[in-house]
This record gives C-alpha cells, sequence and structure tokens, in this order.
C-alpha cells in the first residue's frame, strides 16, 4: 500500500500541468519511463515528463533552439539481509527528482524519424538513500531517438547522461535510458 500511494503521488505530479496543442514540430508533452543511472548498482526506475514550448531562440550557428522543461522522478525500493540484532531484514527506499530547462534541436534524419539532441540546467535531490550527486546544480546533456509511428502517435528512445561538471563536492554522474511517447490525441 505505502508503494502504491507512493506511485500515485508521482503520477499526480507528473501529470498536473494542463495540455496546449501538442503537435511535434510545436509544443507538447512528452513522457518517458526508463531506468535512472542503470550503469551503476543505484539504477532507479525513472519516470519524465518533458514539456516542449513554443518559445524559440535563434542561434548563428545552430539555428532555432526550442525551450524545453523536464521533471524527473526515480524511485527504488530494495529489501536486503543484515546482521543488524534488532532485525534481519532492511528495507531500503531510494527517492531522487530532478526538475530542469533547457533548449533541444530536432533534425529530421529520414521520414518519421527525428534526432533531438538537448541541454538542460537544474536542480536535482535525493532523499533516503538516493544517488548523492555531489551537488543540487546538475546539468544534463541528452539525445532522443524518436519515431513518428503515425501523425497523432511518437515513440523513442532517449540516452541522458547527468553531471555537476566537478563544481560540487563529488561528481558521480548518472547515465540513464527510457522509452517514451507523445501523442496528439486529445
Amino acid at each position: 500500500m505505502k508503494l502504491f500511494i507512493k506511485f500515485l503521488i508521482i503520477i499526480i505530479i507528473t501529470t498536473s500541468y494542463s495540455y496546449s496543442e501538442q503537435t511535434y514540430n510545436n509544443s507538447g508533452i512528452y513522457y518517458k519511463i526508463g531506468v535512472f543511472d542503470h550503469k551503476h548498482e543505484t539504477d532507479m526506475l525513472a519516470i519524465n515528463r518533458k514539456k516542449i514550448t513554443d518559445n524559440t531562440i535563434n542561434v548563428n550557428f545552430l539555428g532555432d533552439l526550442t525551450q524545453v522543461y523536464d521533471l524527473m522522478v526515480s524511485y527504488d525500493s530494495d529489501e536486503s539481509f543484515t546482521l543488524d540484532n534488532e532485525s534481519n531484514l532492511k528495507n531500503r527506499d531510494e527517492y531522487a527528482f530532478y526538475l530542469s530547462t533547457g533548449f533541444q534541436k530536432k533534425f529530421n534524419a529520414s521520414n518519421g524519424f527525428f534526432i533531438v539532441p538537448s541541454f538542460s540546467v537544474g536542480l536535482y535531490s535525493e532523499f533516503d538513500q538516493g544517488k548523492d550527486m555531489g551537488s543540487p546544480l546538475e546539468f544534463k546533456s541528452e539525445i532522443e531517438f524518436n519515431f513518428a509511428i503515425s501523425s497523432n502517435l511518437i515513440f523513442g528512445v532517449t540516452l541522458n547522461h547527468i553531471s555537476n561538471a566537478d563544481i560540487g563536492s563529488k561528481n558521480p554522474g548518472s547515465d540513464s535510458i527510457f522509452v517514451g511517447f507523445k501523442s496528439n490525441i486529445n
């Protein structure tokens, strides 16, 4: 029951924003689920909600960049045995969230296939025994490989790296992988 309530809170947070007109070229909401820090033993379940806005800036050598907002919530629960005199079962819960903003650039690689690199800066916080990233200020570089299945549905795979660029007390970094979708159906 405790786990169900935690996931319910995560779902409420990630769906609390109102929908705007959703087209892939303009604004929209992209949902992802995956593994946070899959290369290390942290490997928490992560849910990500990416808001693509209508705001763009033009950078001479990059062209139009679109502003994005990201919310990632990570969770892991582990029950492991310990030699503690009080209990043989130790519950270990890991929580973390990352809230960021940045810019992305969409490249149309072929008909319906898009490569979307992005860079964001944001705030990271861990709870209980979540991964200590060394600083609340973290930077994220990300690449998405998206395929438009139809005019109303986009499916993709995302790889990202989050780190503090050595400005924190330590910089373990994290590498995550997600699968996601964006639907234009209201």
